[in-house]
């Protein structure tokens, strides 16, 4: 069929079409955007909740459990009688009380039951033990609820009446091995978390927290929270059942929860009538803290139907999109292929690739021209990126050459220092560090000397292999020049990085691989000389320290590690 009688029946088929589809199309299209853009919506605003909520949680959390394992307060629990130990933890615990973000902390110790506390104004300073802990009082349920659940970490909203106080509280239990020792932890004011976390302010938007058991934990009208839900029974909570009106939502809502528990999920998200309108939920697992974030959504007011257009424009839209239809036909059927032919052609004079998407533009004489053009630029671009290859394998290949040593072919110190500087930056993001192992092999002048240089690469190329095989899959070692091997040990911390150069230090003393043509065995062994990076320091301040210790090393007397904690000690 010729493109006119096409085009003529193209544009009957598109009138028709338009006719029946005025009508339907409001209904559908309002229901369709509605759904998938408000379930996409709840996903990004829960998530993005959870990290708001999570960031100032998390730092508390971290400076509680450090709280709960010193060494003060566990031996002080122990004894909580000796004046001594008490000085000592109360010391310990006025020192975290400042870096807290209320600046707030308590202690509750389990075997006689004191509660120490003090705020940020100080007000307790010097007065810090509070009361004593009566199991038979319920006020005092919740420190032996949590004692005998035996979970580590526990976040719940809770007055605290003989203080006068309500608040987020982080509690962390004080363990010695497996024994419960006390109690402790931080508070946020439960007003400040909820104003910077819950009340956002974006209108039709209601966030809410609750536990395991649905118990509203967060909320911002705060009498519907559970305050104390660790001492309830579960008939007394206040629970997500005030929420929603419907059995099916409540149970819809709990078993979200319940999937969400396993992590295959990050966000699951229902729809659910509160107060008598219909709403979008968007529930997602804290498992840090043991929560449950819920982020309700009113549809009426974030997306009303009202901002849809009408019958009359709908129809009007539809006839004036028939004109452009009946246009935008004619310009794919010849001049938009003709317009990719000639931007195809631009781009293999470029040298640029052509995509398969030209051969399926236009039909019949227009469809086989592009096809022949599509194959013959193929065939020009496969030649050019055959000597592009050749070219990029010779330039990576000169490039290893210059970044690796030829005898060890382990790095050079060019290739070395680029390395340490990439691992620096990254320390530097992630606030963590490296370590450096500068090792030089004792007497090898004298190996040189006395048995040659052949003897003596050997030994190198044995010291190189003894490395590799003692470092981690993600450590580096580099020759560093003549005699003279350095280690990137990253991650690292002081205990590795001793463990690692004390190990190769014996791994190399003990090897019996090194023999001459006369069968004699020469023994090697090597002074290694190791230091942790320190925040923000340079790299020469690094060689330099890890310099003096291979120098302490070899003071020693050689075949020994010596790190540079030690000789600043």
């Amino acid at each position: 069929m010729n493109l006119k009688p096409r085009f003529h029946l193209f544009t009957l088929i598109l009138v028709l079409v338009s006719t029946v589809a005025g009508w339907w199309a409001v209904r559908a299209l309002a229901e369709d955007i509605v759904e998938q853009w408000a379930m996409r919506y709840a996903e990004k605003q829960v998530l993005y909740d959870k990290s708001r909520t999570l960031q100032p949680i998390l730092r508390e959390v971290a400076l509680s459990r450090q709280l709960a394992n010193s060494q003060y307060l566990r031996d002080w629990a122990r004894h909580p009688g000796n004046a001594e130990k008490t000085r000592h933890a109360i010391a310990e615990m006025e020192s975290f009380r400042l870096n807290f973000h209320d600046q707030s902390y308590f202690v509750a110790l389990l075997k006689n039951g004191h509660y120490y506390y003090n705020n940020a104004a100080n007000e307790f300073g010097g007065k810090e033990f509070r009361y004593i802990l009566d199991p038979k009082q319920e006020k005092d349920a919740w420190f032996y609820n949590l004692i005998d659940q035996g979970r580590d970490l526990h976040i719940n909203v809770n007055p605290d009446l003989e203080l006068g106080i309500t608040k987020l509280w982080i509690d962390v239990l004080i363990r010695d091995g497996n024994e419960i020792l006390g109690m402790a932890g931080t508070g946020l004011d439960l007003t400040g978390f909820i104003q910077n976390v819950v009340e956002e302010g974006v209108p039709g938007v209601t966030s809410l927290f609750v536990d395991h058991t649905g118990a509203i934990q967060i909320h911002r009208n705060e009498s519907l929270i559970d305050f104390g839900s660790i001492s309830k029974q579960p008939s007394n909570q206040r629970t997500i059942d005030l929420l929603f009106e419907q059995p099916d939502d409540r149970k819809a809502i709990l078993a979200a929860m319940k999937a969400l528990e396993d992590l295959k999920q990050t966000v699951v998200t229902e729809f659910v009538i509160v107060n008598g309108k219909r709403h979008l939920a968007g529930v997602t697992y804290l498992p840090e803290i043991g929560w449950y974030e819920i982020t309700l959504m009113d549809l009426d007011v974030l997306l009303p139907f009202s901002q849809f257009t009408g019958i009359l424009l709908v129809y009007a839209a539809t006839l004036l999109g028939t004109f452009l239809l009946l246009n935008l036909f004619l310009h794919r059927q010849v001049l938009t292929p003709l317009s990719q032919l000639d931007n195809a052609m631009d781009r293999v004079e470029a040298g640029e690739d052509v995509t398969e998407h030209l051969g399926e533009l236009g039909s019949g004489e227009i469809r086989r021209l592009m096809q022949r053009f599509l194959r013959m630029a193929h065939a020009i671009l496969e030649s050019r990126h055959n000597l592009e290859a050749k070219i990029q394998e010779r330039t990576l290949a000169l490039e290893h050459l210059t970044k690796t040593d030829p005898l060890t072919e382990l790095l050079n110190r060019r290739g070395m220092t680029e390395r340490i500087e990439t691992e620096l930056k990254r320390a530097q993001r992630e606030a963590s560090h490296i370590g450096l192992l500068w090792l030089d092999v004792d007497y090898f002048k004298q190996i040189n000397d006395r048995y040659g240089h052949a003897i003596g690469d050997q030994a190198l190329k044995l010291l190189a292999d003894q490395i590799h095989e003692t470092l981690r899959p993600y450590d580096v070692a580099s020759r560093w020049g003549g005699d003279e091997f350095l280690i990137l040990v990253q991650p690292a911390d002081a205990d590795t990085l001793s463990q690692i150069g004390t190990r190769l230090c014996q791994r190399i003393a003990e090897n019996r691989q090194l023999v001459t043509s006369d069968g004699e065995i020469i023994n090697l062994s090597a002074s290694i000389g190791g230091h942790l990076s320190r925040d923000n320091e340079p790299l020469d301040s690094l060689l330099q320290h890890a310099d003096q210790a291979l120098y302490a090393a070899k003071a020693a007397g050689r075949n020994c590690f010596r790190s540079s904690e030690a000789i600043d000690s």
